[in-house]
């Protein structure tokens, strides 16, 4: 499924989902937590690759990453999953 086509899914089921900014291409699917309405996972990696594609230099990525990575805003809080590289 390409991720325009999850996006609408994913509002038709949960319109009140949170998304983060200018990252689109690091999502990588909807995810489920219990009788809660789905929201929207990343990939870690993707966010750090859209984030030096951005300009970004690894360590300032990483500090970027910390700052919105923890942040809790509710049931509709996207995932981000720590992806197992090969």
């Amino acid at each position: 499924m390409d991720t325009e086509t999850l996006l609408a899914e994913l509002n038709d089921k949960n319109p009140e989902a949170i998304f983060f900014d200018n990252m689109h291409a690091a999502i990588v699917g909807v995810g489920y937590v219990g009788h809660h309405d789905p929201v929207v996972v990343y990939s870690k990696r993707k966010i750090f690759d859209q984030l030096l594609s951005d300009g970004f230099s690894q360590e300032d990525a990483e500090e970027y990453f910390a700052k919105f990575s923890g942040v809790w805003a509710g049931e509709n809080t996207p995932v981000i999953l720590d992806d197992i590289l090969e």
